[in-house]
C-alpha cells in the first residue's frame, strides 16, 4: 500500500549522509517558495529570566526575494495545513512561529498578543513539562515586549513574519559554539551569541509530528501494522503536512471507532512514523503539476473535433503527479539517496542523458527524470487533483510496479515516432512541416498519445497496460478516428482530415513497434512504407490480387481511384466528384456509398463525359470491383467499415498529383 511505500522511501533518507541544512529544509518549510516572505520580518525575542528584549531582523535582500538560508535555517517554520492559520495549530518543535498579517497588525493589542504567544507556547515541545502558571508568566513578559517594541515595525502594506523566542532557560539554546552547531542570528551588533544543536532540532521536529499523530489515536504496547511486531507505543497515520488521511473524513473510519481510535485501522511505531514523515516530505518535493496544454490533450473530448477545439486549456482542474521508485532488494542508503536527489532536480530535456528515463515523455510530468534506475527497481506514478494542504485530495490514478526497462523502450518508441516517423507520414499526406507542431505535441507524451487515440475515459487503463507491457487493442482507435473524419467530411473539411490521418498512422506506428519490441509479437498491421509502395504499384499499373487481400488494402486502393478519377472529373466539369456524386447531403460516407455511388459509377461517367484518365486507372478498377464484391459477400463492408474508411481517406489524401521523376500528371 502507499503508506508502506512512503515508509520505505523515508528510511534511507533518515540514514543518508544528507547535510543538516538539507535535512531541516526537508522536514520544515524553511527555504520553500511559499514560506520565503515570512522571513522578510523576523521578530526575535530574547527571554532571560524576567527580562525580554526584541530584535528585528530581515532574512531577505529584497521583497519577494530568496531567503538567506544560512540565517533562516536555525528558525524553521511549518506553514499550517488546513484550518484557520491565525490559530495555533498542531505541535511546534521549537518556539518559532509563522506570523500572518493580522497578527502583526494587532500586535499592539496586549490581550490578543498574549493569546498569540500563550496558545503557541503550550503547544511547543520544549515546554511540555513546564508548569502552566510559569508558561503564563513567560507569555506575559514576551507579549509586553512585543507590544512595546514591535509596533514600530508594523507597516500599512501586507506583512508576513516569524516570531522566534530565544528562551535562555531552555537547555535547547547554548552560548558555546560547537562543531556543526547552528548560529542563531539575533543581531549583527549584539555581543551575545547563541547556538543550537541541529540534532536536537530535527529530533524535536519529529517529536512534534509524532505528538500530532496522537490526536487521532495512540496505544501503548501494541502491534505495529507495518512491522507486525510489538512496539512500546504506536500512533495513527495522521500527518498534518500530508493530509491524504484527514480527521475531517468520515469514509475511511469505521462507524465503530471513536474519533481518536484511528489506531484500530493503522498503527505506526516511532521509527516507522519518522520514516513516514521523511518520505511524505520527500514526495511533496518531487510532485509536479501537469501543465495546462498537456491536461487538455489528456482530458478534452476526442469524439468530436469541434468540441475539442472549443475547450480551453484552463478548463481543466490541475492534476499533480508524484513519481518515485523503490528497490527490490536492500540498497545502500547513500546510493538510494543520490538517486532520489536526481528525482528532485528539475531538468530540461536537452540536458537528459540517452539512458535517462524522461518522465515528461512517459507520464507527462515536466522537467523530471529518473537517472541510473535499473530493473532492480520498480517505479510508481501517482496522479491526484485537489489541494493537499486542505486535505482535499482526489486520487486519479496509481500506476505501480513499472519495470524501468519497459518504460525505457516505450520512451524510445515515442521518440522515434515523434522525431522520425512524423515527418515521413506528413510528407505522404502532403502536410508542410511548419504545420505539424500540434501533432508533434500530441505524440511526444504517452498520456496525450493514448488519450487522443482511445479517449480520456480509457487513459489510465491504457497507460497502465503500456507501462506494464501488456497487450493493447487498435479497434477503438480506428473507430474514434473514423468518427472524427466523418464529422470533418460532412463539413467538407478535407484538409483537417489529413491531420486526423497523420495522428492515426503515427499511432499505428506506435502500436506496431510496441507489439514488436515489447510484446515480441507481430500484429500484421501494414507499415506506412508499404502504403507508399502500394501507391507506386498503383501508379505503374502493376497491382496484384495481394494488394486487395484485406479490407484496409481495398479501402486504400478505392481512395486512390476516387482521387484520380476526381481530378479528371473536376478538370472537365469544374466540380468535385466525391462531394457531389458519392456523398449524399446530410448522410455519412460509408463503404457501400464509396462502392455503389462512387466506384461503380465511374466507368460510365468516364465514357459519357470523355474523361481522359491515365491507363493505370482502368487496371486498378478491374481489380477493385471484384474485391468489393468479396467484401460485401463476407459482410466485411459492415463489420470492418471503420478499417475501410480510415484507409479510404488515407488513399484519397496520400495519392500524389504528379509522378515525382518525370512530372507526369495522374488524372
Amino acid at each position: 500500500m502507499l503508506l508502506s511505500d512512503i515508509i520505505r522511501i523515508g528510511k534511507p533518507l533518515i540514514d543518508s549522509n544528507m547535510s543538516i541544512q538539507e535535512r531541516i529544509q526537508l522536514l520544515s518549510d524553511v527555504g520553500k517558495e511559499e514560506a520565503k516572505n515570512f522571513y522578510g520580518n523576523v521578530f526575535v525575542v530574547v527571554l532571560d529570566g524576567q527580562e525580554a528584549n526584541l530584535y528585528y531582523r530581515t532574512f531577505q535582500d529584497e521583497e519577494n526575494g530568496p531567503v538567506q538560508l544560512d540565517a533562516a535555517i536555525a528558525m524553521p517554520i511549518t506553514i499550517p495545513s488546513g484550518g484557520n492559520p491565525l490559530n495555533a495549530q498542531g505541535i511546534y518543535p521549537i518556539p518559532c512561529y509563522p506570523l500572518y498579517d493580522k497578527h502583526i497588525k494587532q500586535i499592539s493589542d496586549d490581550k490578543k498578543t498574549f493569546k498569540l504567544v500563550h496558545d503557541r507556547l503550550v503547544k511547543t515541545v520544549p515546554y511540555f513539562d513546564t508548569d502552566q502558571e510559569e508558561l503564563a508568566k513567560k507569555s506575559k513578559i514576551i507579549a509586553d515586549c512585543l507590544v512595546e517594541e514591535a509596533t514600530k515595525f508594523v507597516r500599512e502594506e501586507k506583512q508576513l513574519g516569524v516570531l522566534f523566542i530565544l528562551d535562555c532557560s531552555l537547555e535547547f539554546f547554548e552560548t558555546e559554539q560547537k562543531q556543526g552547531y547552528l548560529e542563531i542570528k539575533v543581531h549583527d551588533r549584539s555581543a551575545d551569541h547563541y547556538f543550537m544543536n541541529p540534532q536536537k532540532l530535527t529530533a524535536n521536529i519529529i517529536e512534534a509530528r509524532f505528538q500530532e499523530a496522537k490526536e487521532l489515536g495512540s496505544k501503548k504496547n501494541a502491534i505495529s501494522t507495518i512491522s507486525n511486531m510489538s512496539s512500546e507505543e504506536v500512533v495513527s497515520a495522521y500527518n498534518k503536512s500530508w493530509l491524504w488521511l484527514s480527521p475531517t473524513w468520515e469514509a475511511p473510519r469505521s462507524i465503530y471507532w471513536e474519533k481518536k481510535e484511528w489506531t484500530k485501522g493503522i498503527r505506526l511505531n516511532r521509527k516507522e512514523y519518522e520514516a513516514y514523515f521523511y518520505g511524505a516530505q520527500f514526495l511533496k518535493q518531487v510532485q509536479t503539476p501537469i501543465r495546462a496544454g498537456v491536461l487538455k490533450e489528456m482530458f478534452a473530448p476526442t469524439f468530436s473535433v469541434e468540441a475539442k477545439q472549443n475547450m480551453r486549456p484552463t478548463s481543466f482542474e490541475t492534476i499533480f503527479g508524484i513519481p518515485y521508485f523503490l528497490p527490490l532488494t536492500n540498497v545502500d542508503p547513500t546510493e538510494l539517496y543520490t538517486k532520489f536527489q536526481n528525482l528532485k532536480t528539475r531538468y530540461e530535456s536537452k540536458d537528459a542523458h540517452p539512458n535517462d528515463l524522461q518522465l515528461e515523455i512517459i507520464s507527462g510530468l515536466q522537467s523530471k527524470i529518473m537517472r541510473n534506475v535499473s530493473d532492480d527497481y520498480r517505479i510508481t506514478i501517482i496522479y491526484y487533483s485537489g489541494i493537499l494542504n486542505r486535505g482535499d485530495i482526489h486520487l486519479r490514478a496509481q500506476i505501480e510496479d513499472v519495470v524501468p526497462s519497459i518504460a525505457q523502450k516505450v520512451q524510445k518508441i515515442i521518440q522515434d515516432i515523434e522525431r522520425r516517423q512524423l515527418k515521413y507520414i506528413a510528407d505522404l499526406l502532403h502536410i508542410p512541416e511548419e504545420q505539424t507542431a500540434y501533432t508533434h505535441f500530441k505524440v511526444k507524451h504517452l498520456p496525450t498519445l493514448l488519450s487522443n487515440a482511445y479517449g480520456p475515459g480509457y487513459l489510465w487503463t491504457s497507460m497502465e497496460k503500456v507501462l506494464h507491457g501488456r497487450p493493447i487493442g487498435i479497434e477503438r482507435v480506428t473507430k474514434q478516428a473514423t468518427r472524427r473524419m466523418t464529422e470533418l467530411a460532412n463539413k467538407r473539411d478535407f484538409w483537417n482530415i489529413r491531420f486526423e490521418l497523420l495522428f492515426y498512422h503515427l499511432f499505428l506506428a506506435f502500436y506496431r513497434m510496441y507489439s514488436s519490441q515489447i510484446l515480441h509479437e507481430g500484429k500484421g498491421e501494414t507499415d506506412v512504407r508499404e502504403w507508399k509502395e502500394m501507391i507506386d504499384r498503383y501508379k505503374n499499373g502493376i497491382l496484384t490480387e495481394d494488394d486487395v487481400n484485406s479490407t484496409e488494402k481495398v479501402g486504400f486502393i478505392a481512395g486512390c481511384l476516387v482521387q484520380q478519377f476526381e481530378r479528371s472529373y473536376f478538370r472537365k466539369l469544374g466540380k468535385g466528384y466525391l462531394d457531389t456524386r458519392v456523398m449524399r447531403f446530410g448522410s455519412k460516407l460509408t463503404p457501400e456509398m464509396v462502392w455503389k455511388n462512387g466506384l461503380i459509377e465511374m466507368e460510365g461517367l468516364r465514357k459519357r463525359r470523355d474523361l481522359g484518365i491515365s491507363e493505370n486507372y482502368s487496371k486498378a478498377l478491374a481489380i477493385i470491383l471484384p474485391a468489393m464484391i468479396r467484401l460485401e459477400k463476407n459482410n466485411l463492408l459492415t463489420k470492418e467499415k471503420d478499417e475501410f474508411m480510415t484507409m479510404f481517406w488515407s488513399g484519397y489524401l496520400m495519392f500524389p498529383k504528379k509522378e515525382e521523376k518525370n512530372d507526369v500528371d495522374f488524372q
